[in-house]
């Protein structure tokens, strides 16, 4: 049974690389339900690998199907180790043709780094103890995704969003301190990795307190003067108020 699953995730993952060019992330995002301890980007490196070993020895043994798999994770899996097997062999490595872009995220898990960095540079003009980080995603992109996991009828996947806003979040809290709070967070950092801008939406801050007021002369507001509405005269002492301060203007 799990020899029977693990080749179908090598089947299906070559079904995807044939159709699509993937990026690390992008291919082992559509099993990370699967495993502990490990990120998208691995799995999707393992899984190339995996291929990448199968594939060599179906080679060997003179399969052309062993060739083709290569080739394949040479351009549209983007892998070096891919290329290097077919030049050991002899074989072409079809370069000018390869695809230079991964077909989900369009390379944008490249840029996370400095997406993290002008991040960062924006939270350091304010005090706060935790965040949380938001994704915004144009409706093509999620729309692309969506139709991909249907039509390979992926199971154990998740979503692009939620590995945007995972990896992200690691890097603030790394380069920050700071922790994350997904029910009350003090700043919401809103980032669009495709349009590659990120904003803030600062929460608001409510300070309560309470006073005692122990002398009888005192208002509670400021009281101007009955006589001039607060224009000043006489009566005032050209203050325009009733009384000198208030708690108000304490």
């Amino acid at each position: 049974m799990t020899c029977q699953m693990s080749k179908d995730i090598l089947e299906k993952a070559f079904q995807m690389l044939e159709k699509h060019p993937l990026c690390d992330h992008c291919l082992g995002r559509q099993v990370a339900l699967l495993g502990r301890g490990i990120e998208n980007h691995e799995r999707g490196k393992a899984i190339k690998l995996a291929l990448t070993l199968k594939a060599h020895a179906l080679s060997i043994s003179k399969s052309k199907h062993g060739i083709k798999i290569l080739k394949v994770l040479a351009t549209n899996g983007f892998s070096e180790i891919a290329k290097e097997t077919l030049k050991k062999m002899r074989k072409r490595v079809p370069e000018k043709s390869a695809p230079k872009k991964c077909f989900l995220c369009e390379n944008k898990f490249a840029i996370l780094d400095n997406l993290a960095k002008k991040a960062i540079k924006q939270l350091k003009n304010y005090e706060f103890e935790n965040f949380l980080v938001g994704i915004e995603l144009p409706f093509s992109v999620e729309e692309r995704e969506d139709e991909f996991r249907a039509k390979f009828e992926v199971n154990y996947g998740e979503n692009m969003r939620n590995e945007f806003g995972r990896i992200l979040g690691k890097k603030i809290i790394q380069e920050s301190g700071k922790t994350v709070d997904h029910k009350k967070p003090d700043i919401i950092v809103l980032v669009d990795p495709f349009a590659e801008k990120i904003r803030l939406q600062v929460n608001p801050l409510y300070v309560a307190g309470r006073y005692r007021k122990l002398v009888r002369d005192i208002p509670q507001s400021k009281w101007f003067c009955s006589n001039c509405r607060g224009k000043g005269c006489e009566k005032c002492n050209w203050t325009g108020k009733m009384y000198p301060e208030s708690v108000e203007e304490i």
